[in-house]
Formats: C-alpha cells, structure tokens, sequence
C-alpha cells in the first residue's frame, strides 16, 4: 500500500511506451500559508462544529489551537460536505517532518480549544452530567480515496500509520486515548457502499471530562515510503477528518444532519481552462453546463434552491441563474447526490465580457434548504475567481502531488496543448515545481520548447530556448517565471513545454483537482504519448512584453537604465555592473519582433526604429544575464 503511489503509475507508464514512464510522488513540501503564531486560548460551550467549509489553510483559532492539519477543499472527493482537514507528514510550515523516516514517527496534531462541559452559562443555565448524552461525532477517510490508481487523491497510511482521538483530563494533566484507526485504504469500502467515509459517534460520559477545561485532539502517526528513487519520497498517509460535532441530547445512531451542502469546490465557468489570457478569450470559451455536486444530509427528501450569481471586478453583477425549488433525495444508503440536471448541471447562460483588459470575475453559488436554510449553513456558499491575465491554467494553483518522467534514455520531454484565438507572443513559461527532501531536483536541468500541433500531438519544433533552466522554487503560490530568450510569435494551436536533460525524476506540481490530460503529452525517442494521468501538470505559458519585466531576479540581472527616455534619434545604455564584451542589444516591438539588434555599446542608435514603445534587452552572453527595460521612442 506504502509504494502504491510510485509501482503502480510505473507499470502503467510501461504499458504506454516501452522505455519512457509517467510517475507521480508525494510532495516533500507544499504551499502553504505561514504558520500562525500559537493561538490564544478560547473557552467555548455547546455545541461545538466545524465542517471546515467556510475557510482554508491554517485551522479556524476560535475553534482550534493547533495549526498543524491543513484545511482544504482538494484532498478529499466526495466529503461529508465541502472542505475537510487533512492530517498528513508535513509540518505548520509545509516541510516534512524533520523526524520524517521509514520508521513510524509522529506527525500532525489537530487541537481544540478549551470547550466548557461542567455546565451551560447560556440561555439554559445548569451543569451538565454524563446522563446528558453527550457525543462527539466526526468523518474519518484514510487518503486516497478509491477507484483507478491513476485518477486518487492522495495517499493511504500503510497498517503500521495510525490515527488517534484523545481527551485532555484536566486533573490528571495528561490526554487519553478514546478511539483509533490503523492505516488502510478507502477502495474497498467505497466500491462496496459508495461511501468509504466512517462515521465515528463518540459518547462522552466519564465524570473526569466534565470539567470546565475540556480538550480533544486528533494525532496521526506516518511513515514514508522506504523508496529508492531520488526526488519522489514525500508527504503521504492522510487522514481526512469532516463535520467534526458535539452537543447533548444525542444518541448513538445519530448520524444524520438536516443539511443541504455543497460537496466540492466551484468549478471554473470555462469549458477548457481555469484561466486564461484576457487577448485570447471569446464567448465561444464559455462551458456549456457546469458540474455541481449538492448533498443532503438528512434521511428524508428535502426541497432545496440552488443558484449561481456572477459579478465583475467593481462589484456589479453581470450574469445569474436560478435553477428554483427541486427535491432532493437523502445521501444515504444508496450514495445518491442530487439528481434534479437544474442544480447538479445548471447551464452557463451569460458570457463574460470580451476585453484585453486583465481582469478577475467573482462567481458564486448558493444552495438553500427550502426557504431559511438548514442549521450549517456555512457550507451553502462556494466562489470560484474567473481570472483573465496574460497566461492559460489548467490546473488550479494547488499541487496534490509531483510529477515527472523515468526513462532509459537521457533526454524526455513534456508539452502541453494551448488553442490560441488571435495570434499572441510568447515571452515566458511559468512552472511550478515541488521542492524534494535533500534538493534532490534542484540540478535537473530542462529547455524551454515549443511545436507546432499535427493530428492533436506535437509535431514540429518552433522554438528551443538556447539557456538550460533548473527547477526554482518561488513562496506562497510557487509559480516561478522563465523567460524565452527569444519572445515567439505564435498562432493557431500550439505545444509549450520543456525538454529534460537527464533521466533524473524533476518533480513539477501536478494538481490531481483539474483534468486536462488530453491535452498533454510526453515522449522519449521519436513517439509522442498522451497522458493517463487525471490531474494537470503546473505549468502555464504567458504572452505578451510586459511580462519580461513584470518580476524581477535581482541574482539574475544587471541593473539597466535607458536616458534619454522618451527618445528619439540615440539611446544610452546605463549598468551598475561590468558588462562583457560578447554581450548584445536587442529591440522588440509590443508584437515580440525583433525590430533591431547589435552587440552592445553604451549608445545605440535608434533612428530608423519607428515611434513607439519597445523592449531593450541586454544579454550577457557570458554569464547569460538577461535584463530588459521599457523604451520608448517619441519624435
């Protein structure tokens, strides 16, 4: 079960191409937000809830003490309802444990606040006593969901990882183990019922809890894969944990909760992409129908409403749907979703506006029990951020795990599909890559590429960057920028991507909450495969000039300066650092052509250039140094 992530892929990729394999890992380290400070401490009183649908990230510190697990809405399909908390081998920080080994180590710690169970201070004011029927009650789902091995999520604890309930006794001043789980995976059980999530009802009656300084906490304790490839040993053993409640006057069998939820994320209302450029879209883009996926929680057929409001960047609305009142079947037993094509497949009935402004739209999708809404109605609401910048997305910005190719041979490549409206200039790539335990890819070197498309693959070689690259690793969001040397004019369909210089495993971010498979292909020798992979590799092509000067590499760059600017008949070139003798100007226009190009000289004449405003790069050809600086010629 531990090696399922890397044996597995493997020996599907040999099926596909006898010496080139597809292969993904567990993630050494992920983008997260910086760890909060500890948590000041909260008192609270029944009930206690959370289903972790309302935030993500860090947990909520009016709820939880510990900042450990990590709230998201991309580990788990199918939860209880929309977000769960993910319990797993990587710290506050995103880094693997600095204990991490093959060995059972103990890793994240989910705590709540102090919860007052001695009495209620309320409305109804008394103590509270074991015959109160008093429960905790949560959904528990080991990672890696159930299904084809290439389309899960996440990854199973083995049966030596575990996953702990304890209760703090305040006299003793010690936590006591109250339920546990050994590792195993969901397959089975979600085969079988359509519902590999177990609910745990937890009944609280020892009088030593009944104190005014009650706390619970999960624990779970991993192991890593013992494997031998360098760069995919990584995070892995999730437990999710969902609808974490507790009150009084419950009993053992209650499990079911009189709630209408969503269940997972919003989904982008483009039929292709996630993003993409402002220049490129049209209303043809436009996804026809959306997938929607609404539960009810309750044993019997509720009526429910769902829509969907979209709004522009200074609020005001410009497209809605009300797909009305329809009934809703119970969840339970029979896995049934709601089944009305209204709210589970309502139709995109606007198109956004067309304009080569970049721009974001706020969508947002609301489901309401009859007319007020159930008791959670945290889990009601869902956005999704349209954005139209300068670059295409298939994937989400969120990496569930790492991706590359194994091979024989010395040299792979990745490219991925891009269907262009108008023709556009490529001037950069963004990629987004893991960070291994030990720096394992940090020396993988790659070049930036682009084809020309024939019969849906990749054909003919437009554009090879002439700088060999390696993996960077750029904070929160992890996209980093590699410029072209050379901005590419391009139209049509195209490939981008990147040619590998060794065998050795590169770890590019794979976002497994997207499908954009066929539009990736990858290949050693002569013979291009599509993927079998459900998920999107992180890698995002970006047009237009301002993008060669939108981030700066202060490691990277001379520092440039153009006077006069505006000018008209000559340009001086100004740098803080020696420049070297080999080192050449070159001149684009905002289309990406090349309009002028000599070696380099600290005054360079600009006369026969028509007005305008241009790129100057200087590149050093020495140290390959790239810096460029706006110019604009005015008469």
């Amino acid at each position: 079960m531990k090696v399922k992530s890397f044996a597995i892929l493997l020996l599907l990729g040999i099926s596909a191409a006898a010496n080139c394999q597809e292969v993904l890992a567990p993630l050494s380290t992920a983008a997260r937000p910086p760890a909060a400070k500890s948590a000041d401490t909260v008192v609270l009183e029944l009930p206690f809830f959370d289903d972790f649908a309302e935030y993500e990230g860090l947990p909520d510190t009016r709820r939880w003490l510990s900042s450990q697990a990590y709230i998201n809405k991309d580990y788990a399909p199918e939860a209880p309802t929309i977000g769960v908390a993910t319990l797993d081998a990587l710290d506050a920080d995103g880094n693997l444990y600095p204990q991490a080994s093959s060995n059972l180590f103990a890793a994240d710690t989910l705590t709540s606040q102090i919860v007052r169970l001695d009495s209620l201070t309320g409305t109804y004011k008394r103590r509270l006593q074991p015959s109160d029927s008093i429960y905790l009650s949560f959904f528990c789902l080991p990672g890696g969901w159930y299904g084809n091995t290439w389309e899960l999520v996440g990854d199973a604890p083995a049966m030596q990882d575990s996953l702990f309930l304890e209760f703090y006794d305040a006299a003793e001043g010690c936590w006591n183990i109250v339920w546990a789980s050994a590792g195993h995976d969901a397959d089975t059980a979600g085969r079988a019922s359509h519902w590999p999530w177990r609910f745990v009802n937890i009944r609280i009656d020892d009088q030593r809890y009944f104190t005014n300084k009650f706390q619970f906490r999960f624990r779970n304790y991993a192991s890593l894969d013992p494997n031998p490839k360098s760069g995919i040993a990584g995070n892995c053993d999730q437990w999710n944990i969902d609808y974490v409640y507790i009150n009084y006057n419950r009993t053992v069998a209650d499990s079911m909760f009189r709630d209408v939820a969503f269940v997972d994320k919003a989904p982008s209302m483009l039929k292709n992409c996630q993003a993409m450029p402002a220049r490129q879209y049209s209303a043809a883009d436009m996804a026809k129908n959306l997938d929607i996926r609404i539960v009810n929680r309750y044993n019997q057929t509720l009526a429910s409403n769902y829509l969907y409001k979209a709004y522009d960047a200074s609020g005001q609305q410009i497209g809605q749907y009300d797909g009305g009142f329809e009934n809703i079947v119970p969840f339970f037993p029979n896995g049934r979703y709601q089944e009305m094509t209204v709210h589970s497949k309502p139709p995109v009935n606007f198109a956004f506006p067309t304009s080569s402004t970049p721009t974001t739209y706020d969508i947002v999708h609301i489901v309401r029990e009859g007319v007020g809404g159930d008791n959670h109605n945290g889990n009601d609401t869902m956005r999704f951020s349209q954005v139209f910048d300068n670059y295409y997305a298939y994937d989400d910005g969120f990496a569930e795990n790492g991706y590359g190719l194994t091979s024989t041979g010395s040299r792979m490549w990745l490219a991925c599909r891009y269907d262009l409206r108008v023709a556009d200039t490529l001037t950069a790539i963004d990629l987004c890559f893991n960070r291994t335990r030990k720096g394992e890819n940090e020396d993988v070197r790659f070049q930036l590429c682009v084809w020309t498309c024939e019969d849906g693959k990749p054909s003919t070689l437009l554009y090879k960057d002439p700088e060999k690259q390696t993996p960077q690793f750029d904070g929160y969001n992890g996209f980093h920028r590699y410029r072209l040397s050379q901005p590419l004019t391009v139209n049509d369909t195209v490939f981008v991507g990147f040619e590998q210089l060794s065998n050795d495993y590169i770890n590019l971010g794979f976002d497994r909450s997207t499908d954009s498979r066929q539009y990736t292909y990858y290949r050693t020798g002569n013979e291009w495969m599509m993927s079998i992979l459900r998920g999107s590799v992180m890698m995002r092509p970006v047009f237009g000039m301002a993008a060669l000067v939108s981030i700066d590499e202060p490691d990277r760059r001379h520092s440039l300066t153009l006077y006069p600017n505006p000018a008209s008949e000559t340009v001086n070139i100004l740098t803080d650092d020696p420049v070297s003798d080999n080192a050449v100007v070159t001149v684009f226009d905002i289309q990406g052509r090349t309009v002028l190009e000599r070696p380099y000289n600290c005054a360079i004449d600009i006369s026969a250039i028509p007005c305008g405003i241009y790129i100057l790069r200087l590149t050093d050809k020495q140290t390959g140094i790239l810096t460029n600086n706006k110019l604009i010629i005015k008469r």
